[in-house]
């Protein structure tokens, strides 16, 4: 009872954040941008998932999802998403979620530091207790979802999902963000140096710290 208590006070004071967004627009982006304005630390669900099948992938196509490139991760991504889809139908959603929550609370529990859990890839709300309401109701986080797009002849060219399974999922994460960031693809060499994208995670910092400060 009193670690239950000490979790739920714990999260009052450092609020979790799940980021969504199809695959290549920014999530990661995202974090590393607001690493340099508050203390936090990355968890991610397909941390697991990775894992699970890196023996696996590492037999039958000489790739490791843990270790691998982005390019080489797009080679194995249709193997990746069909083994968690799989894993979900058979827990309403839940397989994953419950393999990263003692993590995260633990994490809450023990951290001799004030860093907020992230979660850098919340990817579903199909099931009643999924993904999205896992992080708002469980772990009384916020979501944050996260659009890019490019700029063509004066109109813009959204990022398009990688799969049917982003296709369908992502306008109903947009739908529940808290906080939505939409930014445009900035060429250069250090995209972390772009006032552009900093500016856009300053808000959120700001608007962050203004939800907290009302929670206290």
């Amino acid at each position: 009872m009193f670690e239950m208590l000490y979790i739920k006070f714990t999260m009052n004071l450092r609020m979790p954040i799940g980021i969504s967004g199809v695959a290549g627009a920014g999530k990661d982006l995202f974090f590393s941008l607001l690493r340099k304005r508050m203390g936090v630390r990355r968890f991610a669900l397909a941390d697991q998932l990775k894992y699970d099948c890196n023996q696996w992938c590492y037999d039958q196509y000489d790739i490791e999802p843990v270790y691998c490139s982005r390019e080489e991760k797009e080679q194995i991504r249709e193997f990746l998403v069909f083994h968690g889809v799989f894993k979900r139908k058979l827990t309403n959603g839940r397989y994953w979620v419950d393999k990263l929550t003692p993590k995260v609370k633990q994490f809450l529990i023990n951290a001799q530091t004030n860093d907020i859990p992230v979660v850098t890839d919340i990817r579903y709300q199909e099931y009643e207790k999924d993904e999205v309401y896992w992080l708002k109701n469980e772990l009384d986080g916020v979501l944050v979802h996260i659009s890019q797009y490019v700029n063509k002849d004066g109109k813009r060219i959204w990022k398009a999902p990688a799969n049917s399974e982003e296709e369908r999922q992502d306008p109903i994460l947009k739908n529940h963000a808290d906080f939505s960031i939409e930014w445009e693809k900035i060429k250069c060499d250090n995209p972390e140096e772009s006032e552009y994208l900093n500016q856009k995670v300053e808000e959120f910092a700001i608007w962050y710290n203004e939800k907290i400060g009302n929670k206290q």
